[in-house]
């Protein structure tokens, strides 16, 4: 049997909490589908506020992040 794994999602709408859990081979393979995730997240629109993140959280069985991938939206002013 596979281990189970569960997704946090923080967006610019806020944080929401993985209900459903997903059986990957590894964390790895769980990080890899998180990636596909944070993608599909990118698509329905960047961070909107200066300095923010779009963040998916891998949660093992257990609820306990084991990783995490992450997009950044940096503005920077020069002079």
């Amino acid at each position: 049997m596979m281990p189970l794994f569960y997704f946090n999602l923080f967006d610019h709408e806020g944080f929401s909490g993985g209900e459903d859990a997903y059986a990957f081979t590894d964390v790895a393979a769980a990080l890899a589908e998180a990636e596909v995730v944070l993608a599909e997240m990118a698509l329905d629109g960047l961070p909107r506020e200066p300095d923010s993140r779009l963040v998916v959280e891998v949660l093992d069985a257990n609820r306990t992040c084991v990783a995490k991938v992450s997009l950044e939206l940096r503005r920077e002013f020069f002079p």
